[in-house]
């Protein structure tokens, strides 16, 4: 059995000492910040995430961008020569064309290298619900599972990992088109949070519209209650655009109901956050669906 690599994209939120433990390769993705191009890497080397929400407040323009055949070929190729074969995981293509791009770079590179195993999934998850799915993939892998293995472990788990966003600016699904510029004036005026999931095709879809924040948070600990397969996968993420006192609230309210073997903690980045705004709040779990 030939050797292999796990690869994702920037767009999994994982924390830096995670990815490097389980050895997850992650691409990173570009965005622009006032004519301004930075990539996104997990360890926020080019900006750190502070800074970015800080600079998004300001009314600074940002746009996304998914990632180019150009850059998958540039990444995977180093792996190929080696040997070695290549399962990607990828951002949801409910939100993104990253999943098509990656497509068109595997279709070449498989001229060149004809005799390697090159994978790509869509994962029809965003931000830290990606990371856990690939998280818990590279566990998987760990416990001696082959690619192709591991690519239908990959397609038949996807739809189990659940993703619950509390949202704090309104304006930013404004901007988006999910709700109306008099909804959003009205619904912070009143303190409204928007509570979301992704449905099955990967989208993000707007749940509930709760009044205040800690309402919201109970709403997301009722939905794990209602979902949540521990003895499956006993794993949560929680993850925050720059508010991570309440996501530290959110870890305390949790451990009050459920006994956890692990949760992780980490950061929205610019990539989602550029569409979600500062103070989105997040957590992922497996569970038995996600509605």
């Amino acid at each position: 059995m030939a050797e292999y690599e796990i690869f994702t994209d920037a767009t999994s939120d994982l924390p830096p000492e995670v990815i490097d433990s389980l050895g997850i390769k992650v691409i990173p993705m570009d965005f622009e910040m006032d004519g301004e191009i930075y990539s996104h890497y997990p360890d926020e080397r080019e900006l750190d995430s502070k800074s970015f929400y800080k600079m998004a407040e300001e009314g600074v323009t940002i746009t996304t961008t998914q990632i180019t055949p150009v850059r998958f070929i540039e990444y995977f190729t180093p792996i190929l020569k080696e040997g070695k074969d290549i399962l990607y995981i990828c951002f949801s293509s409910g939100l993104s064309g990253t999943y098509g791009s990656s497509e068109i770079a595997i279709l070449n590179l498989k001229e060149d290298y004809p005799d390697r195993k090159i994978m790509s999934i869509d994962s029809l998850c965003a931000s830290s619900g990606e990371g856990l799915l690939v998280y818990l993939a590279a566990k998987e892998k760990e416990n001696g599972k082959t690619i192709e293995e591991l690519y239908d472990w990959v397609e038949r788990n996807r739809l189990n990992i659940c993703h619950w966003y509390k949202v704090d600016d309104l304006f930013h699904l404004k901007r988006g088109g999910r709700i109306s510029s008099v909804a959003a004036t009205f619904g912070t005026a009143l303190n409204i949070k928007p509570l979301l999931n992704m449905d099955n095709d990967g989208k993000l879809q707007l749940i509930e519209k709760l009044r205040g924040t800690k309402t919201c948070e109970h709403h997301m600990i009722n939905k794990l209650k209602d979902n949540y397969l521990p003895d499956k996968y006993n794993t949560i993420i929680i993850s925050h655009a720059d508010c991570e006192h309440e996501a530290v609230l959110l870890e305390q309210m949790l451990k009050k109901e459920f006994e956890v073997d692990e949760i992780i903690h980490s950061k929205i980045g610019p990539i989602i956050g550029a569409h979600s705004g500062k103070g989105t709040l997040l957590i992922n779990f497996y569970g038995k669906q996600r509605e």
